[in-house]
């Protein structure tokens, strides 16, 4: 046979096999799930979709919607008025779905793939530059900051940290003639009768005298008035002599005020911590009277004061070591009238501590088992700047690392006590000396990323985008606090060459 022959037979058998595989192939053929066939183009009789219902791809349901992920995962079209819906709606993706993920509940919401994101905000651009810490206080009517330069703003933000108004607070001296003074600290505090600032001040040059005031505030944040217009403003403290780093707080339930303050300098050598106790009105219920004493050349300062749940109050102090060469952090307890309690604690520092206290509440224990210390230690000339942890401060506790940045990285740190967990954030703050700096300021050109830590777990890099946050030398705070549930604000402040502004990053906790 020939090869012409084969080619023949080969063609008439695939002809046959075409014919026979068509079989039984059409339009009314094509299946929708659990609608049977369409036919003439109709639906099938339970509400099939229309021919454009679906997203997408050949052998995809028509009925899924465009989102998969998340909570979305296996989202069919609901039917509105007898159609499905031509776009998933939360309708279709359920209860738990949002267009745009607000909740902290350890789910993908808005089905985007991420769980619980981070969000990113600009509070507002500033004046300038701004090294003291500044105070946060959140109440039922808003998330409140202590703004110091210029004078002082009581800011007002939503929970999504969005400013809403910055009230100015007026300064004695700007309404009679009087000699400037220095706003040495500000404080919100909750009282019985509400939010209020309470604020330090000295005369130019840090002279005496060292004063302090609180001005009760609306719920708004406006300082209130009295009868004749003018703000009430309560003096608090009024003293002849020098005084540094002023600390405040009031009682748990809101009736006192305790004020706080170091004095000594090279002109005035008696070295030593001070305090009073006053009512919200200014009556004096405990005289000024010295809480510790310092040896020279060592220089006493202020760290942290808290008022604890059972009436006594705690302080905080260091002793400020010529030279850099350190510090020792002094801790005592004192009952309501500034008498003390117990036996003093110390704890010799290689670097400027940063003390803090925080009370972590009833689900930690008593009032005195409740109480940590937070601090700021750099162990050795090549180990990072670490932060430690004090519990059981009154019964011999001590410092537990936490957390710790790599040399030559320094930390600044906020604290945020939270319902029983301590959370930490700070700033991992860093310059290339080496490099210029920008706009040949040598204030500006650090660095830093944000960090944040909550007790148990490994700290998280909060640091919104790739590029490390732009710092003005002092920019040497983080402030924190609650939102909502499981979730938590951190404000800071970052700075180049067209200016400052208060940043801020809404996270959630696990």
């Amino acid at each position: 046979m020939t090869a012409r022959y084969w080619r023949v037979v080969l063609v008439l058998l695939w002809v046959v096999t075409g014919c026979d595989s068509s079989e039984g192939k059409g339009d009314a053929g094509t299946v929708v799930e659990d609608g049977g066939a369409l036919e003439d183009g109709g639906t099938p009789e339970d509400g099939g979709p229309p021919e454009d219902a679906g997203p997408g791809d050949a052998g995809t349901d028509p009925l899924a919607c465009e989102k998969q992920r998340g909570v979305c995962a296996g989202a069919r079209r609901a039917m509105v008025d007898g159609a499905y819906e031509s776009e998933c709606t939360a309708l279709s993706y359920g209860a738990d779905y949002e267009s745009a993920e607000t909740r902290c509940d350890g789910l993908d919401n808005d089905c985007d793939g991420v769980t619980d994101p981070s969000f990113a905000s600009r509070v507002m651009n500033v004046d300038g530059p701004y090294s003291s810490a500044p105070t946060i206080l959140k109440t039922d009517q808003g998330v409140f900051v202590s703004w110091e330069y210029p004078g002082i703003r009581v800011l007002r933000l939503n929970t999504d940290l969005v400013l809403q108004e910055a009230v100015t607070v007026s300064m004695p001296w700007e309404r009679e003639e009087g000699q400037m003074q220095v706003i040495l600290h500000s404080t919100l505090v909750r009282t019985q009768e509400g939010m209020a600032l309470v604020y330090a001040t000295m005369a130019s040059g840090s002279r005496p005298p060292l004063r302090a005031y609180l001005v009760p505030l609306d719920d708004q944040g406006v300082p209130k008035t009295v009868p004749q217009g003018e703000p009430q403003e309560i003096s608090l403290l009024d003293w002849q002599g020098g005084g540094r780093s002023p600390r405040v707080a009031t009682s748990h339930e809101g009736d006192r005020v305790v004020v706080v303050w170091a004095t000594g300098t090279s002109m005035e050598p008696s070295f030593q911590v001070m305090g009073t106790v006053t009512d919200l009105q200014g009556q004096v219920l405990a005289a000024p009277r010295v809480l510790f004493t310092s040896s020279e050349p060592v220089t006493p300062r202020v760290s942290s004061v808290l008022w604890t749940r059972d009436g006594d109050v705690v302080v905080v102090m260091k002793d400020q070591k010529p030279a850099l060469s350190g510090d020792i952090v002094r801790v005592r307890r004192f009952d309501g009238n500034l008498d003390p309690r117990g036996e003093e604690r110390s704890f010799e520092m290689p670097d400027e501590p940063m003390a803090l206290l925080a009370d972590l509440g009833p689900a930690r224990g008593g009032p005195l088992e409740s109480l940590v210390l937070v601090m700021r230690s750099r162990m050795g000339p090549s180990w990072g700047t670490q932060v430690q942890v004090v519990q059981n401060l009154f019964s011999g506790g001590t410092p537990e690392t936490w957390t710790e940045a790599p040399t030559p990285q320094v930390v600044w740190y906020g604290a945020l006590a939270d319902e029983g967990v301590l959370r930490l954030a700070w700033l991992s703050e860093y310059k290339d000396h080496e490099a210029p700096s920008p706009g040949g300021d040598p204030m500006l050109g650090w660095t830093a990323r944000l960090w944040t830590q909550d007790e148990g777990h490994s700290p998280v890099d909060r640091t919104p985008g790739l590029e490390d946050l732009p710092l003005h030398r002092y920019a040497q705070w983080v402030l924190m606090e609650k939102l909502a549930p499981r979730q938590v604000g951190a404000l800071y402040m970052t700075s180049t060459v067209e200016g400052s502004s208060l940043d801020a990053v809404r996270y959630c906790t696990p």
